[in-house]
């Protein structure tokens, strides 16, 4: 059996170094200033970011590049007037020419978030400027070895949390006997040596995370002190400060000398549930739930959360490598029946506290299908629910054999059977129909022991996917901002643009490349949409040049949310035209 745990965490633990790469969330980009695509006369002098949620540039970069992909030497960004939700660059005198701005920010919940926008000054020719975006963002992506190494640190987050908080609270409210335990106290310690390092690690790795910089500066004490500087440097630290308050706790609490002779003082209760609870509240200080809306009863929930996965799953590793394995029945009618009352309540707070996350995070069924984040989740619910069948059935178990109640012992005179014959003087096949049929403890354990264990592999399949979930963008904010679309036309693609694509008003760009993606020239350029659904017909939108084959419909009132049809036409002859059209969905 411990063989299928060490494969089902070895398999947890590959998925995460698999799957976890740089990801990006969580801030959403308002406006800029030059707009995307827009055709200035004249040079800004500077770039003005503005965003939905406060963000940090110490670590991030706003570049300047020109139409041949050169960098343009500019300056550092900054926040305007202390406004954290803007970001400023100053500029040096541009030339005439077709610039692309790069960007890369850490939103509240310590992701970076990076996107690319476009814009000219004067009117001049300087290529497919979109691919040049695309091509200079996929090299500032960072790098996949910083990534997995990243996911895998927060899967070891998640993982000692739950066994140290989980292993302090089975030894004080499940099992007693577990204070004398030399496993117990090997498993406790190892946790918060590794959620030590873990966090030591993860600090580190921050900053090349959020910067995109290879492995090779992890050390870089520079890229240290920035992150230190951030939000998520201070959360992580502050909970470093809370490991070395918890050590002394935990040499009372596990201290192997007689629990009737050296009992708890007074205050390490108190003492034991600030610094416990303060644990729980870190992940949620520095990721999702430090970010978008309801944040004062979102970390609080997220917290909640913590705690009742590190009693709940915590307390499964403790009860099959500590308190099964000894074969002890009294430990077991002891410590069994008090962890599954526990677990209840745990259950019932993770069903509460998780359903308000993910409607917080999802917002909507169809997110569930379209989002990485929902696809995910969905498969943390999935795993959720089988732990939940495993945990009934070991619940039964536990209810069948390890609450019962001795029957007390027959008082004179002897019962009388029906119909007046006394018990003592009944045929054996009557007392048989009577009393009940003796139960096998030591089989039913074995049987608990095989439950626990599948409940605890699939628990860690449940740590990885939520690794890899803090590392997702929330669906809600994956389902927002700009919508880009290519249409394919005969001999020619459009390049389509659609922001906010929400309900209101809209900057529909549509750029016409090649099938290549190079540029291509056009003499004008036309823009329907429709509502089929609604049965509203083609609305004609008006359309401005903003460049060769880039063309704009600004501030085009859209008021229904649903799937528009946009059809698009380039005249390239006085007499050949090309069209193309395509959905786009509206919110």
């Amino acid at each position: 059996m411990t063989r299928r745990l060490v494969v089902a965490a070895l398999l947890a633990v590959t998925t995460v170094l698999v799957v976890a790469s740089p990801a990006e969330a969580h801030a959403q980009l308002v406006t800029t200033n030059p707009r995307a695509g827009e055709q200035l006369n004249r040079a800004p002098e500077v770039i003005t970011l503005e965003f939905s949620e406060p963000v940090e540039v110490s670590l991030g970069s706003i570049r300047v590049y020109n139409s041949r992909g050169d960098l343009v030497d500019a300056g550092e960004p900054t926040h305007p007037d202390g406004d954290e939700s803007v970001v400023q660059l100053a500029l040096p005198d541009l030339d005439d020419d077709g610039y692309v701005t790069t960007w890369r920010v850490l939103s509240a919940d310590a992701h970076p978030v990076q996107g690319a926008f476009t814009f000219r000054i004067g009117d001049v020719a300087a290529g497919n400027l979109d691919s040049l975006a695309a091509r200079l963002l996929t090299d500032q992506g960072g790098s996949t070895s910083v990534g997995a190494l990243y996911g895998f640190t927060r899967f070891a987050v998640f993982a000692s949390l739950a066994l140290l908080i989980g292993g302090a609270a089975f030894a004080v409210l499940v099992w007693p006997g577990g204070r004398e335990s030399r496993t117990v106290a090997r498993v406790v310690w190892s946790a918060w040596g590794v959620l030590a390092v873990a966090t030591v690690a993860g600090i580190l790795l921050q900053g090349l995370y959020t910067a995109a910089l290879p492995l090779g500066d992890i050390f870089d004490t520079d890229v240290i002190r920035d992150t230190l500087g951030t939000r998520f440097g201070k959360v992580w630290l502050a909970r470093l400060g809370l490991l070395v308050l918890a050590i002394p706790l935990l040499r009372l609490l596990l201290s192997k000398r007689p629990r009737a002779e050296y009992p708890l003082p007074s205050w390490w209760a108190p003492a034991s549930i600030v610094v416990g609870g303060a644990l729980a509240f870190t992940p949620g200080l520095a990721g999702h739930a430090s970010s978008g809306d309801l944040v004062p009863l979102a970390i609080p929930a997220d917290a909640i959360h913590v705690a009742a996965m590190s009693l709940w799953l915590g307390g499964l590793v403790f009860l099959l490598a500590a308190v099964l394995p000894s074969r002890n029945l009294d430990d077991l009618r002891d410590a069994v029946p008090r962890y599954s009352e526990l677990a209840l309540w745990c259950i019932v707070a993770l069903i509460v506290t998780g359903g308000f996350q993910s409607w917080r995070q999802v917002g909507s069924l169809d997110a569930l299908r379209d989002t990485d984040y929902g696809r995910l989740l969905v498969i943390k619910l999935v795993a959720f629910a089988a732990l939940l069948v495993m945990a009934t059935f070991s619940r039964e178990v536990v209810n069948r054999t390890f609450r019962r109640v001795p029957a007390p012992a027959p008082a004179a005179p002897v019962p009388v059977a029906a119909g007046g014959v006394a018990l003592a003087d009944a045929p054996p096949d009557a007392e048989a129909e009577v009393n009940e049929e003796p139960i096998d403890e030591a089989s039913e354990a074995r049987r608990l022991r095989w439950s626990v264990a599948v409940e605890v592999g699939i628990a860690v399949v449940i740590l990885a996917v939520t690794a890899l979930l803090v590392n997702a963008a929330p669906a809600r904010d994956e389902q927002t901002g700009p919508f880009t679309t290519t249409l394919t036309g005969d001999g020619m693609n459009f390049d389509v643009i659609v922001s906010p694509a929400e309900i209101g008003r809209n900057d529909l760009h549509v750029t016409a490349v090649t099938p290549s993606g190079g540029p291509s020239e056009v003499i004008n350029m036309d823009a329907r949409l429709s509502l089929p659904s609604r049965e509203i017909a083609p609305i004609k939108l008006s359309m401005r040049r903003l460049g060769p084959g880039h063309y704009v419909a600004p501030g085009a009132d859209i008021p229904i949310a649903g799937d528009w049809q946009l059809e698009v036409g380039a005249l390239v002859s006085q007499t050949d035209e090309v069209r193309a059209t395509g959905s786009i969905p509206i919110k």
